[in-house]
């Protein structure tokens, strides 16, 4: 009798684990078939070509920037939430949540709808800045689509911190600023840097948004998403499987340093 409980109460655990390994060895397989497909030669010549690595840069410098901003709204954004009741909370987070929720090339419809109208013509007319078919454009995309992934994420980062140790230090006197720089900004530190790696991933995977706002232009607006949509209508397939390698081993990159950094949090 003890050894069929012990059988009953291991082939749960063994067949969920084995969907797990068929998943994970089917995403292997599509990895894999792309890179045999491309050939060591080619993966070489697309390697070494200055064409690839000035998308590469131009995602990588984009993305780091459109965070940037994503975390100056969406840290307090996310705070906020967490820690505060106020009138109408319910509405703004549905709000904020509108980017999530719907598709990015409906925010890129939206956006050129808001650019052109005040005060966003004013400011571009008055500084003569025109976001639109430029760089400016692409930043402003990756911003929209990821602010709403910033502030969720941060919020559960400061949903995992329990409130006593605020109410702790504001009872010694502290303020509300200091506490939250001293006391609750280090306790969430790991799950703001693994948060703040997703959003920049997120940010660097956008490209449905760029399509409708900002359009395709060689050299200033084509990072890596984008440039294989192009590249794929042109029939440039060597291009399109090299550049899908080095988005999967950005993605690769991005998790592990998530999972390392961000370890102990449970954001993702």
């Amino acid at each position: 009798m003890p050894k069929v409980s012990v059988i009953r109460g291991r082939w749960w655990p063994a067949l969920t684990i084995s969907i797990t390994l068929v998943a994970i060895t089917f995403y292997l397989l599509l990895i894999a078939s792309n890179w045999i497909y491309l050939g060591w030669n080619d993966t070489i010549h697309f390697f070494t070509q200055a064409r690839m690595w000035q998308r590469f840069w131009l995602t990588v410098w984009t993305s780091t920037v459109s965070t940037s901003v994503a975390l100056l709204i969406g840290i307090p954004a996310g705070y906020a939430l967490s820690r505060f009741s106020f009138p109408c909370r319910n509405i703004f987070a549905s709000v904020i949540d509108l980017p999530i929720v719907v598709s990015p090339a409906v925010i890129g419809a939206f956006l050129f709808g808001i650019t052109t109208r005040f005060p966003f013509d004013m400011i571009s007319e008055h500084y003569n800045i025109y976001i639109g078919r430029n760089v400016y454009g692409v930043l402003l995309v990756q911003f929209t689509v990821t602010c709403a992934f910033c502030t969720r994420l941060m919020k559960a980062s400061f949903d995992m911190i329990p409130t006593k140790f605020e109410s702790v230090s504001r009872s010694l006197g502290a303020s509300n600023f200091r506490t939250f720089f001293k006391v609750v900004m280090p306790m969430a530190k790991n799950g703001i840097l693994a948060s703040m790696i997703v959003v920049w991933a997120r940010a660097a995977a956008e490209w449905e948004g760029l399509m409708l706002f900002v359009g395709a232009s060689e050299g200033e607006t084509d990072i890596m998403p984008f440039a294989i949509y192009l590249d794929w209508n042109g029939g440039m397939m060597g291009w399109v499987t090299s550049m899908t390698i080095v988005c999967i081993l950005m993605a690769i990159t991005a998790m592990s340093a998530m999972r390392l950094i961000g370890g102990k949090s449970s954001v993702w």
